[in-house]
């Protein structure tokens, strides 16, 4: 079922672009692409549309599911921090954090027991022996000097089972790092929900980095006017797409907020709402 809620002209050119979320949009959390996403994205590369991954995960996650999707050489990770071709491994946007922050957050982590994960586009690093934060493997290190003097990090992830700590962090690092933002968190740290003996995340960027940054920068990168591309989510954090793109979908377990400024809601990442809405409004005559 897809929803229109908005008047649109359907007739889509080819120099239009589709950026989508993946978790619980693309596919379901952690979930596979089905074979008719698949086989929608085929149809929409054959008449020159380009779709794109855009993520709070790592490059080398957003990477994996684009080429399991058929998508564009083109991704978005780490919360808008980077914009990376793939094909060419050509760097195209990054906002790296301080070196000094870095490690400042990272004694932080260590002092008070907690997790922390480093992005930068293909590596991850982690402080944990044989962890993987969402499936995703990471590469373990105990010298934070080496990974800071040879990498370049756009984003970092703290993660606690402490939910009391975990609650109060975001207005604490805005103090002691006001050049750092966190940018998406739990759900159970948006809604302060707490639940017994699950661990929480924060994302932390450069302040000014959103999702939305990431898609102006490719948009300027490939000389695509912001009407022309379609922004696709279900989270908090994809709130910002709708404010840099000419049309927003929301999918059907998106969040109230997004439903309610979204142009389309569509099915759910469940039903494949994502190929259901680009099949309607790219494919059908």
């Amino acid at each position: 079922m897809s929803q229109i809620k908005k008047n649109f002209v359907t007739k889509i050119e080819k120099e239009e672009i589709y950026i989508s979320d993946i978790d619980d949009t693309l596919n379901p959390s952690n979930g596979q692409v089905t074979e008719y996403t698949k086989e929608v994205m085929k149809k929409l590369k054959e008449k020159g549309i380009k779709v794109v991954v855009n993520t709070g995960r790592s490059a080398k996650y957003a990477i994996e599911k684009s080429i399991e999707a058929g998508l564009s050489e083109y991704i978005i990770s780490s919360n808008g921090a980077e914009v990376y071709n793939y094909h060419e491994r050509k760097e195209i946007f990054s906002k790296p954090i301080d070196n000094k922050d870095i490690k400042n957050i990272y004694e932080y982590c260590i002092t008070h027991n907690m997790t922390i994960i480093l992005n930068s586009l293909e590596k991850r690093f982690i402080n944990i022996k044989d962890y993987k934060y969402n499936n995703e493997p990471a590469i373990y290190f105990e010298d934070i000097n080496e990974v800071i003097n040879n990498n370049k990090i756009n984003q970092l992830v703290i993660l606690s089972s402490n939910f009391d700590r975990m609650l109060v962090l975001p207005n604490m690092f805005k103090e002691k790092f006001p050049s750092l933002k966190v940018v998406h968190s739990s759900i159970g740290l948006i809604e302060e929900k707490r639940e017994p003996g699950k661990e929480y995340y924060h994302d932390l960027v450069l302040e000014n980095t959103a999702k939305s940054t990431g898609i102006v920068e490719l948009l300027d990168h490939l000389n695509i006017d912001s009407e022309k591309a379609i922004a696709i989510g279900n989270g908090y954090d994809d709130i910002c797409m709708c404010d840099v793109v000419g049309t927003s979908v929301a999918v059907e377990n998106a969040n109230q907020t997004l439903k309610e400024i979204a142009t389309y809601i569509t099915d759910s990442s469940e039903n494949d709402g994502v190929a259901k809405i680009l099949e309607k409004l790219c494919l059908e005559d």
